[in-house]
């Protein structure tokens, strides 16, 4: 497809990448409508080229599986103040990869470069978490 039906795929939440990145990375829109390029592991500004923008070869892909294995919920000693961050990272070959350490502020920017896999998240947390990050990524 070319660059302007791929856009649209963009508007809906999707992933893109050209034929010729294979493994490389793909693209999405985040919250602000700017597009991001991820490249399995951190997302960067994309800076649309000449020949992206005339190519036919766009494809939708999926994005990525990350799983959330751990919720932290820090508490500031000077103010009181209550943070939470969120521990993600994907698996390859069993392995656990790619591993970030979000704030709760994050985690919904999150959910739009990777696929937050909640089911396979439940098993390393508890119910109240797990219902709390539905909330937190509008899933």
């Amino acid at each position: 497809m070319n660059f302007m039906q791929a856009v649209k795929l963009l508007d809906e939440g999707h992933a893109l990448e050209r034929h010729t990145w294979k493994n490389s990375g793909y693209i999405v829109k985040d919250a602000k409508g700017k597009i991001i390029f991820f490249d399995h592991n951190e997302p960067t500004f994309y800076s649309l080229t000449t020949s992206d923008a005339l190519a036919e070869d766009w494809e939708q892909v999926n994005k990525d599986q990350w799983t959330i294995v751990s919720v932290s919920h820090d508490r500031e000693l000077m103010r009181g103040k209550l943070f939470v961050s969120y521990h993600i990272c994907t698996a390859n070959s069993g392995r656990h990869i790619n591993n970030h350490l979000v704030d709760k502020d994050e985690l919904s920017q999150w959910s739009r470069y990777v696929h937050l896999d909640l089911a396979n998240s439940a098993r390393y947390l508890n119910k109240q978490d797990v219902a709390t990050i539905q909330n937190t990524i509008g899933a």
